[in-house]
């Protein structure tokens, strides 16, 4: 999941909800989390990536097939590798603490991720990183920034990208499962 994103910055550009309060990080209690996407924001193409991520639509929060581990304050830092869903599977990340209230998640590249829908044999590199903040000892909520770079297929069904790279944002909330 990365979780997953660059960019993302614990500071007043912070995603957290300030109407939130959130916890500290040795509140967190580590474990299995079931995650959800409950937003995004496509940077890419227009809107067109959003269903890789959500679906069943934007009114819709989408669940990770699988539970992702988050570790507790005291396994800080920690690496391991993660699967969230096809075809975001084995993911390597590295989990250590930003700030007192915030888990930064780094280095999660996939290499040829394949777009699906009308693109054909089209793939792309994305490399994802995610930053989450407990609001409860068994809740937590997070910003991701999946960036997407060198489209490409042999069927030339690519679609054209506003950037390369592009970045495509997720709000995320997870449970302990």
């Amino acid at each position: 999941m990365a979780l997953l994103v660059a960019g993302c910055e614990a500071d007043d550009d912070s995603q957290q909800d300030p109407e939130r309060e959130v916890l500290r990080l040795e509140e967190l209690t580590g474990g299995d989390y079931q995650f959800y996407t409950l937003a995004v924001s496509d940077g890419c193409l227009d809107g067109a990536l959003e269903a890789l991520f959500m679906p069943a639509g934007p009114a819709t929060r989408h669940a990770f097939e699988y539970p992702v581990y988050l570790p507790s304050a005291d396994e800080l830092p920690i690496s391991y590798s993660v699967d969230f869903r096809e075809p975001f599977m084995g993911m390597d990340v590295t989990v250590d603490r930003l700030d007192d209230s915030t888990l930064d998640v780094d280095g999660s590249t996939m290499q040829a991720v394949a777009l699906g829908g009308t693109s054909g044999d089209c793939v792309a590199d994305m490399e994802a990183d995610a930053e989450i903040w407990p609001v409860a000892s068994d809740e937590v909520e997070g910003a991701a920034v999946i960036e997407v770079r060198d489209p490409r297929g042999d069927d030339e069904l690519c679609p054209v990208f506003d950037a390369d790279p592009c970045q495509v944002a997720l709000t995320l909330a997870a449970e302990l499962d």
